[in-house]
């Protein structure tokens, strides 16, 4: 099977014959991935207790990254419509899943709710960083330093919201918990325009300054395997991205 370049709304044949549709350049890639190979379970190409096709076979057929499709799965893991099993894959648990939680968009309009799901990630990942801290290896120490380093690099470009997306998620895969790293995959999408929101609210010189004196602080913790130092620091970063963002404000 060849990669496919993303052109929008077009059809692509995959491997066993059947056409799917596959996407453009457009926004919330994950949450439309996710849509649509929900719609392939329901519509019966993707049964129950199957193994669905790999990450790179997922990606070539909808022409998306396989980031978007990682994101993708983390949301129907979380909606309970997948299962990741360690070693065998991905395989589908139903046509009938009820999502435990529905962050729409409507919802997050509301500044007072928008606030607590902002409350929420500094619960969940100030516990990330401070698990990182503790069981972090060297391979997840070195993720988290090149998504510092990307961020830094991609400062004042529009890649600068993935590279602090990357660097919130490579800290909680770093807490070697699956559905903490689960969870936050799920939230990520939710946050993007927030962040890239917040960056309109500073001049390049604030954001290199957030950059270095928050994300390394968080960073340098986790390094130092500073459990209490981890978990202030991600929490400290992240009721200071709620204040510029004014969501702290009565």
């Amino acid at each position: 099977m060849t990669a496919t370049r993303p052109m929008g709304g077009s059809r692509r044949v995959a491997a066993d014959g059947v056409a799917i549709r596959t996407l453009g350049r457009a926004p919330n890639l994950p949450s439309q991935v996710a849509r649509m190979i929900s719609d392939e379970i329901l519509g019966g190409r993707f049964k129950a207790g199957e193994r669905l096709p790999t990450e790179r076979e997922l990606a070539e057929t909808f022409g998306v990254s396989r980031n978007v499709i990682r994101e993708a799965i983390a949301r129907l893991t979380f909606e309970g419509t997948v299962e990741p099993r360690q070693g065998s894959g991905v395989f589908v648990l139903g046509t009938h899943a009820v999502s435990a939680l529905r962050l729409d968009a409507e919802m997050l309009r509301d500044r007072s709710l928008f606030a607590r799901l902002f409350e929420l990630r500094s619960i969940l990942e100030g516990e990330a960083a401070s698990l990182a801290a503790a069981r972090r290896g060297r391979k997840h120490l070195a993720a988290i330093k090149t998504a510092l380093r990307r961020l830094h690099e991609s400062q004042g470009t529009p890649q600068s919201v993935d590279a602090d997306l990357e660097f919130h998620r490579a800290v909680a895969l770093a807490s070697d918990n699956v559905y903490v790293a689960i969870f936050i995959n799920f939230i990520s999408e939710h946050v993007r325009a927030s962040i890239a929101k917040a960056n309109e609210r500073v001049d390049l010189a604030s954001r290199e300054r957030i950059n270095k004196e928050e994300h390394a602080a968080i960073y340098e913790a986790i390094a130092a395997r500073d459990i209490e130092g981890a978990r202030e620091s991600m929490r400290r970063h992240i009721g200071k991205a709620m204040g510029r963002l004014g969501l702290n404000k009565d």
